[in-house]
């Protein structure tokens, strides 16, 4: 290995840590492994940036376009653009979904809803950061930190789109296909990426204005996107079935079983929708068990009870 290689591996390598730790800071309450991470950014990483880079590079050269391996794409115009951003958010997005449901199938532990979308951004995390060493291997390492502050981010943003849906897969609808359940979310999350990479791809072909506006425009949806697999990670937290009656997601105070805020650090206890606690206050559990295993409520009923006493 050459030293301009292992630098570029090691600065790679940097920025995933620097990801990986962030994601990492959510999954707060049964806590994978580090090794369990790892394993899902590597292999679900590299098998989907694989498979991924075999069919755009078929797809562009079918279409007559400049081949991948140079970085860009020459000779298109708006119908070619549209046409190869959509099969790339396609690609990618379906390469990357299909990889993790096969690994954390045999490497990974999703027992909380939580780890559906820790994984799925993973993969994401993982596709990303192997895309950017070959990409730093055709342009030199000076790209490497603006792709880690753009589209390393941006694919695990994209990943947390079906991530939440393989999370609704898992603990929502275990009985249906788990393709048939994730299928809208695997097509939204494709959805962003073309459009995400159609406005990249418009930037070149435009005056500088108007392509500094469109390069504007998608990093400003994925701070919006940014935002939802946020406010989804933190819902999905608040879904652990380890988490005690009453028991903060964020500090893990234990607070009264019925509480609607946590008394310590002043967080919104809110009604979750895939694990709730049982009304004898004793435990938690999934939303759609017809009975309590520790009372013996008939939990559907109480549920009906609730919704009539709502309205």
């Amino acid at each position: 290995m050459s030293l301009n290689l292992a630098l570029t591996c090691g600065a790679a390598a940097l920025g995933t840590g620097l990801w990986l730790l962030i994601l990492q800071r959510y999954d707060r309450v049964e806590t994978e492994t580090v090794g369990e991470l790892l394993q899902v950014v590597v292999l679900g990483g590299g098998g989907s940036v694989a498979v991924a880079a075999l069919l755009n590079e078929g797809f562009a050269r079918a279409m007559g376009l400049e081949t991948l391996l140079t970085g860009r794409v020459g000779g298109a115009g708006g119908g070619a653009l549209v046409a190869f951003s959509l099969f790339i958010g396609i690609s990618e997005e379906v390469t990357k979904a299909v990889s993790t449901v096969y690994v954390t199938r045999r490497f990974g532990d999703l027992d909380e809803p939580v780890d559906a979308m820790i994984y799925a951004m993973s993969v994401g995390l993982g596709f990303a950061a192997l895309e950017s060493v070959f990409y730093a291997t055709r342009f030199g390492n000076e790209v490497l930190l603006m792709r880690f502050l753009w589209p390393v981010p941006a694919h695990m943003a994209y990943a947390s789109v079906w991530g939440y849906g393989l999370a609704k897969a898992r603990y929502v609808f275990p009985e249906r296909s788990r393709a048939r359940v994730m299928a809208p979310s695997v097509a939204l999350g494709a959805g962003v990426h073309a459009g995400a990479n159609f406005l990249l791809l418009l930037q070149g072909t435009l005056p500088t204005l108007l392509g500094t506006g469109a390069a504007l425009l998608s990093l400003g949806a994925l701070f919006v996107l940014a935002y939802v697999a946020h406010y989804h990670l933190r819902e999905l937290v608040a879904e652990s079935p380890f988490l005690d009656p009453g028991e903060c997601p964020e500090c893990r105070h234990r607070n009264p079983p019925q509480a609607r805020r946590c008394t310590r650090c002043g967080t919104s206890l809110k009604q979750t929708s895939i694990f709730t606690t049982c009304p004898c206050g004793d435990i938690r559990v999934p939303v759609r068990t017809p009975e309590c295993p520790k009372c013996g409520l008939d939990l559907r009923e109480a549920q009906r009870g609730l919704a009539s006493s709502a309205s």
